[in-house]
């Protein structure tokens, strides 16, 4: 039997006859080389090539800018939450927010979660520590350029913010200047205290709260609603919420403390007049003149020295010894002032 099993192109075995090989060899000679393709169809068959060459490239491209672009915002997206992370999760840095202008004794200072550490003066305090007095000590401190604050023995308060102080324990005294008034919010555990240039002072014992009104007003708020207190009254607000009202004079011994805590005056350069208006506020007084001559006099004294130590009633007595003015009697509520020869 003759014929090819394998279709695939292999070398003549023994089955192929040498008259096989001739027809092969005179059917290449009639069908001839095969033909070159036209130049203009190469032309296209490059082209085509190119295009699909540079496709190829393009898309290759595209991937790589993908990927890198991907890399990129990935990177932004971590950065974006490091500076979220910083801004929102990090603590707060703390503000500075008083000054302390006065300490009889020693004074405490307790940073949040911290140890306590003893101040000095002419230190600051900042927003979120814990100032405290003991049984011997007392102190002042200065809020912006017209509030003082003065802490009584025995006194704990938190430094909320520059017009939040957190009244624990004790009592402490503040005097806002009305020709330049700058709100001071007081909370304690009774209720909290609000003002607008005014003297008054807080004492909290026990969860309850007493609000004394030398000058100006205030406005008390606590779980029952609000109240306001004016001069000369002393609101007791007890730990029901209830409010018991009585009076207490602007000279009341019971301001004396906050009088010797009084941060020094200055009186070099200063008219006598100046300082006995100080003395006065200090000591809830009016100052009155025995005549016009006395009152001017007052004005062109120009003092000299320092009062350095001493209580305003004290320190008044001696200013008063180095001048021609003298004081003489009068209702307990005024300081009267005369010439020596009168």
């Amino acid at each position: 039997m003759s014929g090819i099993e394998n279709t695939g192109p292999q070398n003549a075995g023994p089955d192929v006859t040498q008259n096989d090989e001739a027809g092969i060899e005179e059917l290449l000679r009639q069908v001839g080389a095969r033909d070159e393709p036209a130049a203009d169809m190469m032309q296209e068959v490059e082209a085509a090539v190119h295009a699909e060459w540079r496709s190829m490239l393009q898309e290759r491209q595209r991937k790589r800018r993908f990927v890198t672009f991907g890399i990129a915002a990935t990177a932004v997206l971590a950065v974006g939450v490091a500076v979220l992370g910083v801004r929102y999760l990090a603590p707060t840095a703390p503000i500075q927010v008083a000054q302390i202008t006065r300490i009889d004794g020693h004074l405490l200072v307790r940073p949040e979660s911290h140890t306590a550490r003893e101040i000095a003066v002419s230190q600051h305090v900042f927003s979120g520590e814990t100032i405290q007095t003991d049984d011997r000590s007392r102190a002042a401190l200065k809020f912006g350029d017209a509030v003082s604050v003065r802490l009584d023995h025995d006194t704990i308060v938190k430094i909320a913010s520059a017009d939040e102080l957190v009244l624990t324990a004790g009592a402490l005294y503040v005097d806002s200047q009305a020709q330049h008034p700058q709100e001071l919010m007081i909370r304690t555990d009774a209720g909290s205290v609000r003002h607008v240039g005014t003297q008054y002072q807080v004492r909290t014992h026990a969860e309850e709260m007493e609000v004394s009104v030398r000058e100006g007003r205030v406005m008390i708020a606590n779980a029952a609603g609000t109240s306001s207190g004016v001069a000369g009254e002393r609101i007791r607000v007890t730990p029901r919420g209830e409010i018991v009202r009585s009076k207490v004079p602007a000279h009341d011994p019971s301001w004396r403390w906050a009088a010797h805590t009084a941060p020094l005056f200055d009186i070099n350069e200063r008219t006598f007049a100046a300082f006995a208006e100080w003395v006065g506020r200090e000591t809830g007084r009016k100052v009155v003149y025995a005549s016009n001559e006395a009152q001017s006099a007052a004005s062109e004294v120009t003092l000299r020295g320092s009062i350095a130590g001493l209580d305003p009633d004290t320190a008044l007595s001696a200013v008063l010894s180095t001048t021609q003015l003298r004081r003489y009697e009068t209702k307990d509520e005024l300081i009267g002032i005369t010439l020596a020869s009168e």
